[in-house]
Order: C-alpha cells, then sequence, then structure tokens
C-alpha cells in the first residue's frame, strides 16, 4: 500500500463516523437557553427538588392544620396524661413539704404520729404527707375563754349558802407549744373545765354581797388565776394564765324583783346613814366650838371671877332681851346694875 493511500482511508473513516465532541466544553454560539425554573437547593438531591411553585390557596393553607388537629388526641394523649401527672405531684410536694409560719407562729413537725421538732416563722422545708405532717398555731396572742360558754344561767353557791349567776373570763397564752400538743390532747375543752372548777371553788369563799357588790372581786381573781396556773404547771400544760376577769354577777333570774326590793331597801340605808354620819359631824364640830369657848372663858374666870361673873351676867340679859322688845320695869334700886344700851336691846 502506498503512502498516499493512508490519508484517505483516514478521512474515510473520519467521514464514515461522526466527531465525537465533548458534552462538558460549550461550543461557541450553542449556550445554555434561560430557563424559568428556580435554581434548586444545593443541599438537596436531585430527588428531592421541588416541583414548579405555585400561590396557595386556602385549601391548601387549612389542609395541614385540619389533618394536624385531628391527630393531636391520637399522638399527644399519653404527654397530656403525663404533664397532669407531673403537675399534681408538684403540687402535692409543694403544699406538703414547704411551709411559711408567720412572725409569732410555731409549728408542730411529726413523723408518721411521732413528735420530731418544733419550726418557727420564716420557710422550713419538711418532708412530704404523710411522712411528715405540720401542726401550726399562734403563739404571740393572747387567747380568751368565755364562761359560761353560752348565755345561759350558771349558779353558783357562795359561802353564806346564797347562789349567784357569774360570769368571767380568761386570758391564756400558749409557752411551749409541744407540751401544750401532747399533754392536753383536748385543748381549750380541759381548760375551760379546769376554769370553772376554780372558779366554783373561790365563789365558795366568798360571801354573796362581797360578790355582787365588788368588794372582793378582785381577790376571787386573783385566787382563781393562781389556782389554775399551779394545777396546769402540773399538768406540763405549757399554758400560761394571763388574766382572770369576772365580768358579771347577779342573783338567780326567779329572786330579780325580790333583790329589787331588797336593793332599793338597801339604797335608803345607805342614805340615811350617810345623813346620819353628816348629822353627828356637824353636831361635833358645834360641841367643840362651845367646849373651846367655856375653855377660854373659865381660864378668864381663874384670873378675876368677880369680873367674869358679871361678864356673864350681861351675856345672859343680853340673850335674853334679844328677841324681847318689851322691857318692865319700875322704881331703879340704889344697887341696880348698870342700864344697858337702847341699841343692845333692839337686837342689835
Amino acid at each position: 500500500m502506498s503512502e498516499g493511500e493512508n490519508p484517505k482511508r483516514g478521512r474515510k473513516k473520519v467521514e464514515g463516523k461522526a466527531p465525537e465532541t465533548d458534552a462538558s466544553v460549550e461550543t461557541p454560539g450553542e449556550a445554555n437557553p434561560p430557563s424559568n425554573e428556580p435554581a434548586g437547593n444545593p443541599w438537596r438531591s436531585a430527588g428531592d427538588e421541588p416541583t414548579q411553585r405555585r400561590s396557595a390557596s386556602i385549601d391548601d393553607i387549612l389542609r395541614p392544620r385540619r389533618s394536624s388537629s385531628s391527630r393531636l388526641p391520637a399522638a399527644n394523649g399519653k404527654t397530656m396524661w403525663a404533664l397532669a401527672a407531673a403537675g399534681v405531684l408538684s403540687a402535692w410536694l409543694a403544699t406538703t413539704s414547704l411551709h411559711i409560719l408567720s412572725p409569732g407562729e410555731q409549728g408542730i413537725v411529726t413523723t408518721f404520729g411521732r413528735f420530731e421538732q418544733t419550726i418557727g416563722p420564716g420557710l422550713n422545708v419538711t418532708m412530704p404527707w404523710p411522712v411528715q405532717a405540720v401542726l401550726t398555731r399562734k403563739v404571740s396572742e393572747e387567747s380568751k375563754l368565755l364562761l359560761p360558754e353560752q348565755e345561759s344561767e350558771t349558779l353558783m353557791p357562795t359561802r353564806d349558802g346564797e347562789l349567784i349567776d357569774l360570769r368571767s373570763q380568761v386570758g391564756w397564752k400558749v409557752k411551749d407549744l409541744k407540751q401544750f400538743t401532747f399533754a392536753l390532747p383536748d385543748g381549750e375543752k380541759a381548760l375551760r373545765r379546769l376554769a370553772d372548777s376554780a372558779i366554783r371553788a373561790g365563789v365558795a369563799e366568798l360571801t354573796f354581797d362581797e360578790l355582787r357588790g365588788g368588794k372582793r372581786q378582785a381577790e376571787l381573781q386573783q385566787r382563781v388565776a393562781g389556782r389554775m396556773q399551779r394545777v396546769l404547771d402540773a399538768w406540763g400544760s405549757g399554758i400560761t394564765i394571763v388574766s382572770v376577769e369576772v365580768t358579771g354577777t347577779k342573783p338567780p333570774a326567779k329572786l330579780t324583783e325580790a333583790y329589787k326590793k331588797i336593793d332599793k331597801a338597801e339604797e335608803t340605808a345607805r342614805k340615811n346613814h350617810e345623813a346620819a354620819i353628816a348629822y353627828a359631824a356637824r353636831i361635833r364640830t358645834q360641841a367643840n366650838l362651845e367646849t373651846a369657848s367655856f375653855d377660854k372663858a373659865y381660864e378668864l374666870y381663874r384670873i378675876d371671877p368677880r369680873v367674869t361673873r358679871e361678864r356673864i351676867y350681861y351675856d345672859t340679859v343680853e340673850r335674853v332681851l334679844r328677841n324681847n322688845p318689851v322691857v318692865i320695869g319700875g322704881p331703879a334700886p340704889a344697887s341696880a346694875p348698870p342700864a344697858i344700851p337702847a341699841a343692845k336691846q333692839g337686837g342689835n
């Protein structure tokens, strides 16, 4: 084969076969036509590329919400129950473990009913109920106990055998909350029974008039307070008696009218007694003045009896003639006493 035929053969092969071009290389004038599709997300794969977007309609907007709302009960039911249980548990722990006490307040902490400790004002933390329980009480304030509890007649015998309806009021405070809680299970009921017994014992030591007139009520109050405090200390009750006050005393209701008459008679007797005392004082003063005058005249008589006798005579005649304007006289004797001036005869 000659050298001239080789090029022909090579050209035939080239012409018979389509020329291979690199798809990645753009030929001049053959640039990619512009596309209306939006640019894809470079972080998404080819299969995840969204289709061409369009404007959303009302149905498209509401469709996801309807589907999600229909799935809420089925999908979140267990979660809701869990949240509710957690809320109840938190409330139980907060209400039974945290205790805020105000000033003047104390609390008794018990563990399964057994005394544990005493807590004071402020924030206190304990184990939750029923493991530990807290009983609080105001210990700085004075409590009042009224006797009798209801508006009813309470008759008590006195030392002289009379009956009196007596009302009283007892003031008390808690000085030891532990002793008060465990030594007196009944609390105020036991204190009320003790106060009633102490008052009846004190009334039996005094008379009716001493109590009703108020002469010895202060003594009764002191006796009752002392008797109650001694018994409470013996009990270990943790209570301090602040005061005992008698608020009222009166006779039995059936004898009200009779005692009104007695009161009236006693008032009259009291007035007469006061008038008699005033009269006696007046008479005593007058007698003292007369005594002083007599003593003075007697001293003068001792100095010169004759002059004193004449002076007494003149004073006596003057008193007799002071209220007697008529004077009967005759011839004057030789030894007649000197005449009394006319001014004195007129009663001046």
